[in-house]
Protein backbone atom coordinates (compact mmCIF):
# COMPACT_ATOMS: atom_id res chain seq x y z
CA UNK A 1 0.00 0.00 0.00
CA UNK A 2 1.22 3.60 -0.63
CA UNK A 3 2.39 5.42 1.97
CA UNK A 4 1.66 8.79 0.06
CA UNK A 5 -2.20 9.01 -0.60
CA UNK A 6 -3.73 10.52 -3.99
CA UNK A 7 -3.32 14.21 -4.11
CA UNK A 8 -3.70 17.14 -6.84
CA UNK A 9 -0.11 16.94 -7.77
CA UNK A 10 -1.14 13.16 -9.22
CA UNK A 11 -2.27 13.61 -12.88
CA UNK A 12 -5.84 12.43 -13.02
CA UNK A 13 -5.28 9.79 -16.50
CA UNK A 14 -8.31 7.39 -15.99
CA UNK A 15 -9.89 6.36 -19.11
CA UNK A 16 -7.63 9.30 -21.40
CA UNK A 17 -5.37 8.17 -24.23
CA UNK A 18 -2.25 6.09 -24.29
CA UNK A 19 0.72 8.93 -24.12
CA UNK A 20 3.59 7.95 -26.52
CA UNK A 21 6.59 7.34 -24.39
CA UNK A 22 9.42 9.74 -25.04
CA UNK A 23 12.04 7.86 -24.20
CA UNK A 24 12.97 8.88 -20.87
CA UNK A 25 14.47 5.86 -18.82
CA UNK A 26 13.87 7.49 -15.88
CA UNK A 27 10.01 6.97 -15.97
CA UNK A 28 9.35 3.73 -18.33
CA UNK A 29 6.22 3.46 -20.41
CA UNK A 30 3.44 2.60 -18.61
CA UNK A 31 1.64 -0.88 -19.08
CA UNK A 32 -1.40 -0.89 -22.21
CA UNK A 33 -3.92 -1.61 -19.08
CA UNK A 34 -2.82 1.98 -17.47
CA UNK A 35 -5.36 3.71 -19.96
CA UNK A 36 -8.34 1.25 -19.24
CA UNK A 37 -12.02 2.59 -19.29
CA UNK A 38 -13.24 -0.46 -17.22
CA UNK A 39 -14.50 -0.30 -13.44
CA UNK A 40 -12.70 -2.86 -11.34
CA UNK A 41 -9.59 -3.76 -13.37
CA UNK A 42 -6.13 -3.36 -12.45
CA UNK A 43 -4.22 -0.44 -13.74
CA UNK A 44 -1.04 -1.76 -13.49
CA UNK A 45 -1.43 -5.82 -13.80
CA UNK A 46 -5.22 -5.78 -15.95
CA UNK A 47 -6.68 -8.47 -13.88
CA UNK A 48 -9.64 -7.64 -12.46
CA UNK A 49 -9.76 -6.61 -8.34
CA UNK A 50 -12.47 -9.00 -6.46
CA UNK A 51 -14.15 -8.02 -3.21
CA UNK A 52 -13.72 -10.91 -0.24
CA UNK A 53 -16.88 -12.61 -1.44
CA UNK A 54 -15.43 -13.01 -5.34
CA UNK A 55 -17.65 -10.01 -6.81
CA UNK A 56 -15.93 -7.32 -8.96
CA UNK A 57 -15.16 -4.59 -7.01
CA UNK A 58 -16.30 -1.52 -9.48
CA UNK A 59 -15.18 0.70 -7.34
CA UNK A 60 -11.24 0.68 -7.66
CA UNK A 61 -8.67 0.62 -9.79
CA UNK A 62 -5.67 -0.71 -8.30
CA UNK A 63 -4.69 -3.54 -6.58
CA UNK A 64 -2.80 -2.22 -3.07
CA UNK A 65 0.65 -4.36 -4.28
CA UNK A 66 0.12 -2.67 -7.71
CA UNK A 67 -0.23 0.96 -6.60
CA UNK A 68 2.48 0.67 -4.85
CA UNK A 69 4.77 -0.64 -7.02
CA UNK A 70 3.48 2.55 -9.31
CA UNK A 71 4.16 4.77 -6.58
CA UNK A 72 7.97 3.88 -6.27
CA UNK A 73 8.19 4.18 -9.93
CA UNK A 74 7.22 7.37 -10.73
CA UNK A 75 6.77 9.74 -7.77
CA UNK A 76 10.29 9.91 -6.14
CA UNK A 77 8.66 11.09 -2.69
CA UNK A 78 6.87 7.91 -2.31
CA UNK A 79 10.23 6.17 -3.26
CA UNK A 80 12.18 7.56 -0.70
CA UNK A 81 9.44 6.95 2.04
CA UNK A 82 9.46 3.44 0.87
CA UNK A 83 13.43 3.07 1.22
CA UNK A 84 13.49 5.02 4.53
CA UNK A 85 10.89 2.92 5.87
CA UNK A 86 12.79 -0.36 4.95
CA UNK A 87 16.47 1.01 5.85
CA UNK A 88 15.82 3.69 8.60
CA UNK A 89 17.87 5.89 6.45
CA UNK A 90 20.83 4.46 7.34
CA UNK A 91 23.76 4.02 4.77
CA UNK A 92 24.33 0.85 3.28
CA UNK A 93 27.85 1.72 2.44
CA UNK A 94 29.46 3.08 5.65
CA UNK A 95 26.56 2.41 7.74
CA UNK A 96 26.17 6.05 8.95
CA UNK A 97 22.39 6.96 9.55
CA UNK A 98 21.18 9.71 10.51
CA UNK A 99 22.65 12.61 8.33
CA UNK A 100 21.33 13.44 4.71
CA UNK A 101 20.40 10.85 2.38
CA UNK A 102 20.28 9.61 -0.96
CA UNK A 103 18.28 7.03 -2.71
CA UNK A 104 20.21 5.18 -4.95
CA UNK A 105 19.83 2.56 -7.30
CA UNK A 106 22.08 -0.44 -7.11
CA UNK A 107 22.29 -1.26 -11.05
CA UNK A 108 22.13 2.22 -12.47
CA UNK A 109 19.26 3.28 -14.63
CA UNK A 110 21.54 4.56 -17.08
CA UNK A 111 21.50 1.24 -18.54
CA UNK A 112 17.77 1.16 -19.58
CA UNK A 113 18.58 4.42 -21.96
CA UNK A 114 18.18 3.51 -25.59
CA UNK A 115 16.42 0.32 -24.63
CA UNK A 116 12.96 0.04 -26.43
CA UNK A 117 9.50 -0.38 -24.04
CA UNK A 118 9.44 -3.45 -25.13
CA UNK A 119 12.96 -4.70 -24.11
CA UNK A 120 12.83 -2.79 -20.78
CA UNK A 121 14.08 -4.70 -17.82
CA UNK A 122 11.86 -3.53 -15.10
CA UNK A 123 14.05 -4.94 -12.19
CA UNK A 124 15.99 -1.88 -12.71
CA UNK A 125 12.89 -0.09 -10.99
CA UNK A 126 11.85 -2.14 -8.07
CA UNK A 127 12.55 -2.14 -4.71
CA UNK A 128 14.97 -4.69 -4.51
CA UNK A 129 17.73 -2.45 -6.79
CA UNK A 130 17.15 0.66 -4.45
CA UNK A 131 19.67 1.31 -1.61
CA UNK A 132 20.27 4.13 0.78
CA UNK A 133 23.79 5.63 0.74
CA UNK A 134 24.50 8.91 2.53
CA UNK A 135 25.36 11.87 0.26
CA UNK A 136 29.91 11.21 0.78
CA UNK A 137 28.99 7.25 -0.60
CA UNK A 138 26.36 8.32 -3.14
CA UNK A 139 28.84 11.11 -4.34
CA UNK A 140 31.63 8.32 -4.76
CA UNK A 141 29.51 5.52 -6.44
CA UNK A 142 28.25 8.33 -9.18
CA UNK A 143 31.54 9.20 -9.99
CA UNK A 144 32.98 5.28 -10.23
CA UNK A 145 29.58 5.40 -12.69
CA UNK A 146 30.83 8.23 -14.97
CA UNK A 147 32.21 5.77 -17.33
CA UNK A 148 28.69 3.88 -17.81
CA UNK A 149 26.63 6.88 -18.55
CA UNK A 150 29.50 8.14 -20.97
CA UNK A 151 29.59 4.96 -23.38
CA UNK A 152 26.52 2.86 -22.40
CA UNK A 153 25.19 3.44 -26.30
CA UNK A 154 28.53 2.10 -27.57
CA UNK A 155 28.45 -0.76 -25.21
CA UNK A 156 24.37 -1.50 -26.20
CA UNK A 157 25.57 -1.24 -30.09
CA UNK A 158 28.57 -3.99 -30.15
CA UNK A 159 26.37 -6.42 -28.02
CA UNK A 160 23.00 -6.53 -26.22
CA UNK A 161 23.48 -7.15 -21.94
CA UNK A 162 26.91 -6.22 -21.32
CA UNK A 163 28.19 -3.59 -19.39
CA UNK A 164 25.81 -4.58 -16.07
CA UNK A 165 27.06 -5.54 -13.24
CA UNK A 166 27.53 -8.27 -11.03
CA UNK A 167 25.31 -7.50 -7.94
CA UNK A 168 27.81 -10.53 -5.99
CA UNK A 169 30.81 -8.60 -7.16
CA UNK A 170 28.86 -5.23 -6.73
CA UNK A 171 27.75 -5.63 -3.14
CA UNK A 172 29.53 -7.43 -0.47
CA UNK A 173 28.83 -10.48 1.25
CA UNK A 174 28.06 -9.06 4.26
CA UNK A 175 25.21 -6.97 1.98
CA UNK A 176 26.27 -3.60 2.14
CA UNK A 177 27.67 -1.64 -0.66
CA UNK A 178 31.53 -1.56 -1.19
CA UNK A 179 33.38 0.47 -3.21
CA UNK A 180 36.71 -1.99 -3.90
CA UNK A 181 34.27 -4.80 -5.45
CA UNK A 182 32.69 -2.42 -7.86
CA UNK A 183 33.80 -4.31 -10.79
CA UNK A 184 31.86 -4.17 -14.11
CA UNK A 185 31.33 -7.42 -15.93
CA UNK A 186 33.01 -7.07 -19.20
CA UNK A 187 33.46 -11.11 -19.97
CA UNK A 188 29.87 -11.46 -20.83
Amino acid sequence: MPLSRWSKRHKKTFGKKKEKWDGNFRLPPKPECYYTKVDGMCRWCGNTILNEDGTINGRKHWHDNCASQYMIIYHSREQRAQVFRRDSGVCNHCGTSGGRWDVDHINPLVEQKGVSPDNIDWTYYSMKNLQTLCKKCHKVKTKSETHLRSNVKDKRQKSRGTGKYKINKFIGESGRYNINKFIEDKDE
